[in-house]
């Protein structure tokens, strides 16, 4: 009995930005992740978007790191629930694309 790890908080939802701000359809995406310079060759499909999008699945570490690629931003930007991500990408390199949350005040 295999216990599943906790969902990364705002993951789908960033994954979803980065497609929509590059204004590329699933299989855009699939071919944009597909040809960043990665230690190994992805297999992901338009499905698996879908499911990664609507945070059904969550994506290899590999495939966050063509993500965080594409966009010109840290993986760390994906997966730390208190950064967010720009509204323009992909973003110049030096910057990052990193933005924190604005703290709520009470």
């Amino acid at each position: 009995m295999g216990s599943s790890r906790p969902q990364t908080p705002g993951l789908a939802r960033k994954l979803w930005q980065i497609r929509a701000t590059l204004n590329l359809s699933q299989a855009e995406m699939v071919e944009t992740l597909k040809s960043q310079r990665l230690p190994a060759p992805l297999k992901v499909y338009p499905g698996n978007l879908s499911r990664f999008e609507q945070g059904e699945r969550e994506p290899s570490p590999l495939v966050l790191l063509a993500y965080a690629r594409a966009a010109c931003v840290a993986v760390e930007v994906l997966i730390d629930a208190d950064l967010e991500l720009l509204d323009k990408l992909p973003y110049p390199p030096k910057n990052g694309g990193i933005r924190r949350k604005q703290a709520v005040k009470k």
